[in-house]
Formats: C-alpha cells, structure tokens, sequence
C-alpha cells in the first residue's frame, strides 16, 4: 500500500510520498529508515547507539556523528547499469567535528575500485553542499561545488543518476552538476552504510528518513519531494 500527502504551497502542488519499500510502478524500492535492524525488507548491522525517532515528517532514524551507523546487507543497485539513488535527510550543524560526513554508500568489500557514494560537505556558516562520487576501475568522478550552499537543520531531498556515463546531482528537486564517468555494476555481495563511509569514518549527525533506489534514471517530476520548508 501506498500513503501520500499534497502540500500547498504557492503555485505548486507537492508530493511527499512514504511508499511501501517496493513500488512496482516504478521498479523502485523505497527504504523506509524507521528501524536499527531491518532496512528495505533485509537485516541491518547497528553501530555506535543511533536511535529511532519521530519527527515532522515521520519516523526516522538519529545519528550522532560519533560512530553511528546502519549497514544493510544488501546491494540496492544490483546489476543495473542505470539508477537514480535519493534521500531525504535532516543535517545537523556538526563543524567542525565532522565536516565531510558520507552518509551513503555502497560498496563490495572484494572490490573498493568500484563505489557510490553520497556526501555533504560542511563549512563554518551554518552550510553545507552535496559531494556525490561514482568510482570504478576505468574512471571516477566527484560532482561538487563549495558555492552550491544549503542550511543545516532544515529537510532536504538529494539526489544522483547515472545513465550512459551521464552522472548528474540535484538537490530538492533542482539540478545541480553533472559530469561524464564509467559506472561498472558493484558486486552482488556489495552492502550499504547509511550515516558513515563504509570504513566508519566520517560520520553523519542528523536525521535519515528515506531512501529510494530506482534501476533507471528518473525525472524530477518523479522523485520524492518534501513539503513547504516554511
């Protein structure tokens, strides 16, 4: 079953949608981050003492930049050779303790050559920017921009796709960078850490609501999106 809210805002009609954790319309699957066990349906190793909380927009799960982290024991990618990976999160002001959280990331650990990654970057004005990073044996490439600011402590949506070495970023819904890199399939045994690198270091603090791994690349229209921040 499918629950979805329309928020008004002026002009615009949005959509938060919390999806079962698969969507079959779409080949989605959606990860609700309710739980320190079971993530999308698979089991999850807890580290550090992350805790589950209730916030504005559902219940999601605290992390406190000190060692905390959720490893699913699974590869959300597959074999896809084209995917769109979001995330709705809430970041905490944490500089200048940690300022280069990853807090997503997928990797096989047969093969580091060949990774996922989402990050932020944090600076001293209450900010921070997306770093996202695909890797494989042939190329690597990381989409950032210090100038391309958000506010910390406010809900936010980010996104990546790749489709024919087209690797492009967004954040709420907005298109930011893009770049040209080869994306080779991660290995069937590749997991997913959610607050930190898959090495537990650089550690995210804030909220982690949602996730959604879509085996093709999406439009805008159909990400997930967030209600009016005001």
């Amino acid at each position: 079953m499918k629950f979805s809210a329309v928020f008004l805002v002026p002009g615009v009609a949005m959509l938060f949608a919390c999806a079962s954790p698969d969507d079959s319309t779409s080949g989605s699957s959606v990860w609700n981050i309710d739980s320190l066990t079971t993530i999308g349906g698979v089991p999850a190793k807890m580290s550090g003492d992350p805790g589950v909380v209730e916030t504005r927009l559902g219940t999601a799960v605290h992390f406190d930049g000190d060692g905390d982290r959720l490893l699913v024991d699974t590869n959300p990618l597959g074999d896809a050779t084209e995917f769109t990976i979001e995330i709705i999160f809430n970041p905490a002001d944490a500089y200048p303790d940690n300022l280069e959280p990853r807090f997503f990331h997928i990797e096989s650990p047969d093969n580091p050559n060949r990774r996922v990654t989402i990050e932020l970057r944090l600076n001293d004005k209450k900010q921070w920017y997306l770093d996202a990073y695909i890797k494989s044996e042939q190329s690597q490439f990381t989409l950032i921009d210090p100038a391309k600011v958000h506010p910390v402590g406010e809900w936010a949506h980010a996104a990546i796709t790749y489709k024919e070495r087209e690797f492009v970023s967004y954040v709420n819904g907005k298109r930011e960078l893009t770049g040209q890199v080869d994306y080779l399939p991660i290995a069937s045994d590749a997991k997913a850490s959610i607050g930190a690198r898959m090495n537990q270091v650089h550690w995210f603090k804030g909220e982690i609501l949602q996730v959604k791994i879509s085996p093709r690349v999406l439009a805008p229209t159909e990400f997930l999106a967030l209600p009016n921040q005001q």
